[in-house]
């Protein structure tokens, strides 16, 4: 065994990567001097001209910013001319003669719409139902006298 080693010792004294001495000391000089310059490094030794910027790059920060702003406040306008104020709202005469009218409510406006859930509800938000039933009585007095009276208008009209 120690004479197997021996003549590997002798053929192969090394595992096969070798260098001659000194090689790597100076490969970085060496490799930059074998590769030709390219056009950026030559400019890069070159002082760079900066242009003046325009005038629209300069306000144009300022300008996008004003954009959004506007387009913010745009936005929330249209918010708040979508939303219904109660007391902006008219309601026309055609549409206050139909909502007038109970049989009209009763079969178009609220067909799913249950008197006991309604009720329910008013109980647990806390109205009183006997001021309720009086007030409702009052109401609707008034609003058959106004439907009879409008009635009677347009039979006249017809009848014209």
């Amino acid at each position: 065994m120690k004479q197997e080693k021996k003549i590997l010792d002798e053929k192969a004294p090394s595992d096969g990567m070798t260098v001659p001495e000194g090689y790597f000391a100076d490969f970085a000089a060496r490799m930059a001097l074998s590769l030709e310059k390219t056009e950026f490094e030559e400019q890069a030794h070159q002082p760079i001209a900066i242009k003046p910027r325009t005038f629209w790059e300069r306000i144009r920060p300022y300008a996008y910013m004003a954009a959004m702003f506007a387009g913010v406040w745009c936005m929330l306008k249209m918010f708040t001319l979508m939303t219904a104020n109660p007391d902006q709202v008219v309601p026309s005469p055609t549409l206050s003669k139909a909502l007038a009218n109970e049989t009209f409510v009763n079969e178009y406006v609220m067909p799913g719409i249950d008197q006991f859930d309604i009720m329910s509800q008013m109980m647990d938000e806390g109205f009183d139902l006997d001021q309720l039933d009086q007030e409702d009585a009052a109401t609707a007095a008034d609003a058959d006298y106004d439907l009879n009276a409008t009635e009677s208008l347009d039979f006249e009209q017809d009848n014209e």
